[in-house]
């Protein structure tokens, strides 16, 4: 069964846009058991897709996709760092989570948003780490002339963070319209048979029915500051719906890739959704632990005795 575990929901801003619960919706309606929401540097959408999914009795696969470099004290171009998609697999991954989450918004955020290696070890229990296609970081290095082994490496350290829980991602869009997806879709291939890693297929959905392609166009054309009539707007190619397991199938045949081996990565989608074991605790409040700086603590010293407080 294809669960599709790369996606974005309107709170990806301007880059998707379906409210979470018309993706639960459409999920429902398509019959499958659980889908994953990983939008883009943020988490702002969880709870109500973990609400309506709870609604449905569907499982709600908590994910973020974010940006990665190997040192956050390197010099990266905004359009060269690639990104990584993590998962909560459990209620430790889902509070590590919101921690990669807030360094990356807060102390990653030079020209884009993102972690690096330390960080990624730091708060790794109970996450899981994929990636794959051209925009992701192994993606990156690819297009822009870097040597399959230095890929490998930074796979391999990678992998060695998370083990079992390390996958790579074959993106299931028309190779023949996208030749930069061949190509890392090949280095996919290469890598898994290097390093003895699984691989999962996803198409990365951005809305949920195809007819929703050219209202997606036009969030892109607001976000990007261009007319839906300008030659050089953003028009992706390739399809980018909640596609079902015999599209998935199709788009692999397509490309070349056997039936056997479009469903072994399939199964392995499965086997992630089905080891998803996080529970989210609704009523609560979770605040992040602010240390403010010395000389707000010396403000607050000096004056505190003078504050009013509310509630009293």
């Amino acid at each position: 069964m294809y669960i599709p575990l790369h996606g974005h929901s309107t709170f990806s801003f301007l880059e998707a846009i379906s409210h979470p619960k018309n993706i639960v919706k459409k999920v429902k309606e398509m019959g499958l058991p659980a889908i994953a929401i990983t939008d883009y540097t943020g988490m702002y959408g969880i709870p109500a897709f973990y609400l309506a999914a709870k609604d449905e009795g569907l499982k709600a696969i908590v994910g973020v996709e974010l940006g990665f470099v190997q040192h956050l004290e390197g010099s990266y171009l905004a359009k060269n760092i690639g990104n990584i998609c993590l998962i909560a697999m459990t209620d430790e991954g889902y509070y590590n989570l919101m921690k990669l989450v807030s360094f990356a918004n807060q102390e990653g955020l030079a020209d884009k948003p993102k972690i690096d290696f330390e960080k990624l070890k730091e708060w790794s229990e109970g996450i899981l780490v994929f990636y794959g296609g051209a925009d992701s970081r192994m993606g990156k290095m690819l297009i822009s002339g870097e040597k399959e082994e230095k890929i490998l490496e930074l796979h391999q350290n990678i992998q060695s963070i998370f083990w079992e829980h390390c996958y790579l991602e074959l993106v299931a869009q028309d190779e023949h319209l996208l030749p930069e997806v061949k190509k890392v879709n090949q280095l996919v291939l290469s890598l898994a048979g290097k390093s003895w890693t699984n691989i999962i297929v996803n198409n990365n959905y951005f809305y949920p029915e195809p007819k929703d392609k050219q209202a997606r166009e036009m969030a892109l054309s607001i976000k990007d500051g261009t007319k839906m009539y300008d030659a050089h707007r953003r028009q992706p190619a390739g399809q980018y719906h909640i596609m079902t397991e015999k599209e998935i199938l199709t788009m692999c045949e397509k490309n070349g890739y056997s039936e056997e081996q479009a469903k072994s990565w399939l199964a392995n989608n499965e086997r992630i959704a089905n080891e998803v074991d996080m529970k989210i605790k609704l009523g609560q409040a979770l605040f992040p632990v602010y240390d403010a700086p010395q000389e707000i603590k010396e403000l607050y010293e000096k004056h505190k005795d003078g504050m009013i407080l509310y509630g009293e």
